[in-house]
C-alpha cells in the first residue's frame, strides 16, 4: 500500500485530476485519432492527435482538439505518409504539452475509435514516458460496432475509407488526425442508431 500512495504522489498534477474524474459516468462521448510515425507504440510516436465531442447525439464541433507535436527528427516518408509536415516549433507543442492538453480535454469521456486499441496503445506510451498511468475510459470501437451491427465474423476487417463508404460519407477530410476524428464521429452516430443504443 505505502509503494502505491508513493506512486500516486509522483504522478503530474493533471493526470491526478483526470483519475479524480471517474466518480460518475459521462454521458460525454469523444471520437480521436492519431496520426504516428508508424504502426509500433513501443518504437513509434505521435504526430498529432485529433477528437471531437458527441453529447446528446450531436456533435459538438466547437468541443474539439487538435494537437501537432513537434518531432526531432522527421523524414519526408512520415511526411508523404501522413500528410503532416514539419513545422517551426512554435506552431506544434511538445508531446508532453500534447498529452497533457488533451487528458485536461478528455476528462472522463467515453472514446470511439476506428481500430481504437492502437490509438490508445499510442496515448498510453506518450502518458508512460510522462510517467503516468493508462487511460482509465471506456472505449467503443466503429469497426466492431459495424460488424455487430452487419453481423459479420469478428476477423474481417474494414478500413475508415470502406466504413465511410458503406454510409456515402464524404472522405475529404482523411489523413488528419481531426479530419479523421470527425469521419469518426459521423459513422459511432450512424452505427448507435442503426444498433439502437
Amino acid at each position: 500500500m505505502l509503494d502505491w500512495l508513493k506512486i500516486n504522489k509522483d504522478y503530474p498534477q493533471f493526470w491526478k485530476d483526470y483519475l479524480g474524474k471517474f466518480e460518475n459516468k459521462s454521458r460525454r462521448f469523444v471520437a480521436f485519432s492519431t496520426e504516428t510515425t508508424g504502426l509500433d507504440p513501443e518504437k513509434d510516436v505521435l504526430l498529432s492527435i485529433g477528437a471531437v465531442a458527441i453529447e446528446n447525439n450531436t456533435i459538438v464541433v466547437k468541443d474539439s482538439f487538435e494537437a501537432l507535436i513537434f518531432q526531432e527528427k522527421f523524414t519526408p516518408e512520415v511526411a508523404l505518409k501522413t500528410g503532416v509536415l514539419k513545422g517551426i516549433p512554435d506552431e506544434k507543442h511538445s508531446e508532453s504539452e500534447a498529452i497533457e492538453a488533451f487528458i485536461n480535454y478528455l476528462g472522463n469521456a467515453i472514446l470511439v475509435g476506428h481500430r481504437i486499441h492502437f490509438d490508445i496503445a499510442m496515448i498510453n506510451s506518450a502518458l508512460e514516458r510522462q510517467h503516468c498511468g493508462k487511460l482509465k475510459n471506456e472505449a467503443l470501437d466503429i469497426e466492431v460496432m459495424f460488424k455487430k451491427w452487419k453481423q459479420i465474423p469478428e476477423e474481417k476487417q474494414y478500413s475508415l475509407d470502406e466504413l465511410s463508404a458503406s454510409f456515402k460519407i464524404s472522405k475529404s477530410e482523411r489523413h488528419t488526425a481531426s479530419g479523421d476524428a470527425f469521419i469518426i464521429s459521423l459513422l459511432f452516430q450512424r452505427l448507435k442508431q442503426r444498433l439502437g443504443l
